[in-house]
């Protein structure tokens, strides 16, 4: 049995839910590496569950315990033999360091995370299930206080990191959720963290085209994660700030580098999107001037250009546009990028109704089956 999938925006909303419930589950967020899984939980999560308490940030605590690397007994604590009053050798454990560093705190309320315990050992896994049960929440008899809620990581089996499957006892006391990445979601954080907008501009207009690896390699070497394009990014960003860059052309010892950190079918990409980048209307260009934004001469460029509207269109209005500027391209890829958008449009729950969607509707009237699921008058 597969994990249930869920996004970012359904990982808030659930949160919420959670956050209210008389035993809020331990919640596990298991995905793809590089997708930002344990920056999520240590930060955005972080602050709602302060928001939910009516606390600032700094008011809730963060213990991140980096659990693949360690062994049980770092985690339950050391049995230590021991004498009792009556000269009796006995064992006592230590208390475990997670208790001490929840104490030290000085809060009342926190958010523990467990991060890769998919990658964790067997034995791991069992000294924490008393932790992961709702019910239990303790660590070798110690208590978790109340106002502390239990987050943990994971990558997938497939993933080749190591992760096993999580022990099917636990796997029945969490709420466990594989997390799909977002692309627009994350072009929003690279520019709010000043990524380099080139980079952030080629996984927008290439998402659809495979740009970032949905999953490992089977050959060894770097392969391109919304992770690894931040730090290829921080590269090129050095690069270009550098007197080496005539604004256009990426040297090939650039490119080297770059598939170094993402590979060399994303790195290849990225420098094709950059020499080409001023030939090509960006996706806002496009959405508030559709009729008169350049349509370029090759078919690539024409993808390149549709794709960036219709990855970059937030509402219904902005998809309207990016629907207006597809009729003017080639017929073939009217066809098919105009379908995208229609799918788009009832994953989104938009509702086309201009006159130019209207006849674009007529015009393929193999569309309309698609133009009928978003709710269309046709």
């Amino acid at each position: 049995m597969s994990h249930v999938k869920a996004t970012l925006a359904d990982v808030r909303a659930i949160a919420a839910v959670n956050f209210k419930s008389a035993s809020p589950m331990p919640l596990g967020l298991i995905g793809p590496v590089g997708i930002a899984k344990t920056q999520f939980l240590k930060n955005d999560f972080r602050a709602m569950y302060a928001e939910h308490l009516g606390l600032s940030v700094d008011q809730v605590g963060l213990i991140h315990e980096r659990v693949a690397n360690r062994d049980s007994a770092e985690i339950a604590g050391v049995a230590l033999p021991m004498k009792d009053a009556d000269g009796n050798v006995m064992t006592k454990f230590t208390k475990p360091p997670l208790i001490t560093k929840i104490q030290e705190s000085g809060l009342e309320h926190g958010v523990i995370l467990f991060d890769e315990l998919l990658q964790a050992s067997a034995d791991i896994q069992k000294v924490l299930a008393d932790v992961l049960d709702p019910e239990e929440r303790t660590l070798a008899g110690w208590a978790i206080p109340d106002g502390w809620i239990v987050v943990f990581t994971g990558n997938r089996v497939a993933d080749k990191s190591g992760a096993t499957r999580m022990l099917s006892h636990l796997n029945n006391r969490v709420l466990i959720l594989e997390l799909e990445f977002d692309v627009n979601g994350w072009a929003k954080w690279a520019e709010a963290n000043d990524v380099n907008p080139l980079a952030i501009d080629c996984a927008l207009s290439y998402h659809s085209e495979g740009f970032f690896d949905q999953a490992v390699p089977t050959e060894d070497g770097a392969f391109c994660t919304p992770r690894s394009l931040v730090r290829a990014a921080d590269q090129l960003t050095a690069f270009m700030d550098s007197g080496d860059f005539d604004g256009v052309a990426i040297p090939r010892f650039m490119q080297v580098l770059l598939g170094g950190v993402i590979g060399e079918r994303a790195a290849g990409m990225l420098c094709r999107h950059i020499a080409m980048a001023d030939q090509v209307p960006t996706g806002p260009e496009i959405h508030a001037d559709p009729e008169g934004a350049n349509v370029p001469d090759s078919t690539g460029y024409q993808l390149l250009a549709a794709n960036r509207a219709i990855n970059s269109a937030e509402t219904a209005s902005t998809g309207e546009a990016a629907l207006q500027y597809i009729t003017r391209l080639r017929p073939d890829l009217q066809v098919s990028l105009g379908s995208k958008l229609l799918r788009l449009s009832a994953k989104r729950g938009w509702v086309l109704t201009s006159s130019t969607a209207t006849a674009f509707i007529a015009k393929f009237h193999e569309l309309l089956p698609l133009a009928e699921a978003t709710g269309m008058e046709v």
